[in-house]
């Protein structure tokens, strides 16, 4: 059976961030193999011309352009993981309000046009984050600390510069920084701070400075980081949550399908049998795996 992969788009993958994304799609192709499948990786562009002929499509793409492609494949019978309509969730104009809508604390987030003059009522408060409105961020500057309204008239002009229509403003939420990665139903859960190394289980290593840190509660990040991806619908994900003093957690990020350049060799396992499991389930009655049918 025949599946193919979709290289993230070289505008979506700068720098460092293309050979980390190629390499996790290469690991994952190498392990569908291993279980029998048939891999094809490809440019969006590539794809279009044979993706009918696959049982699943697995996506890294993550630009505008891409996911409404893709999202015409969908509605023509294609599978994909992530749905792009799952990818277009993460985007900051349209994440505030769903995990408002799950009940999974998020920032209060204010979205602003950027080639517009900035309303005379909004505040920074003596400090504030601006971020893209669309796509999680890419380059640094994709994310600014502003703290003056002369500082939020440079950031919106610099993103209104690189083409970016809207940024969402939000204030800082105090406390510790803490990454995860994940795949849908259990299948694998790694965390850390930034900055830290990890240990084979994905659990953060002791360092000197961890009597600073502030109480995390690892069952509940897990539950918050999953409950999180379940609503935007996405099988693939990652993200950031902040850690207050208090032990609340705060989601201020969530990613469809990141590079899980810190447990890479794991992460692209249990992609792999995730994506063999919903093969299965799309194509099979359960007795029998896919990847030991005839070839599509």
């Amino acid at each position: 059976m025949r599946l193919i992969g979709l290289f993230r788009e070289a505008e979506c993958s700068p720098g460092r961030h293309r050979s980390n994304d190629a390499q996790l799609l290469e690991q994952v192709a190498q392990a569908l193999r291993r279980r029998g499948f048939r891999v094809d990786l490809m440019t969006l562009e590539e794809a279009a011309a044979s993706r009918r002929s696959a049982a699943m499509v697995f996506s890294m793409c993550q630009g505008w352009p891409a996911l409404e492609a893709i999202m015409r494949w969908e509605l023509d019978g294609t599978r994909v993981v992530n749905s792009p309509r799952s990818s277009l969730n993460t985007y900051r104009d349209q994440l505030p309000a769903l995990m408002r809508a799950a009940g999974i604390p998020f920032p209060p987030t204010r979205l602003l046009a950027t080639a517009r003059e900035v309303d005379p009522a909004v505040r920074v408060n003596g400090g504030m984050w601006l971020k893209r409105g669309d796509v999680h961020a890419s380059i640094s500057a994709d994310v600014q600390w502003i703290d003056s309204a002369d500082g939020l008239k440079i950031g919106l002009r610099d993103f209104a510069s690189r083409g970016i229509a809207r940024a969402a403003l939000q204030p800082h939420c105090e406390g510790d920084e803490v990454k995860f990665y994940g795949v849908a139903g259990g299948g694998l859960f790694h965390w850390f701070y930034p900055g830290d190394g990890l240990s084979d289980e994905g659990r953060r290593r002791s360092r000197p400075g961890d009597r600073g840190r502030h109480k995390l509660d690892v069952a509940a990040l897990r539950r918050l980081t999953e409950r999180a991806a379940a609503a935007a619908g996405l099988d693939i994900f990652g993200g950031d949550v902040i850690v207050a003093p208090s032990g609340e957690l705060t989601l201020i990020d969530l990613n469809d399908w990141p590079s899980f350049a810190p447990c890479r060799d794991a992460a692209s396992e249990a992609i792999a049998d995730h994506l063999m499991r919903r093969v299965d389930a799309a194509w099979n009655t359960g007795l029998v795996s896919s990847a030991n049918e005839s070839a599509v």
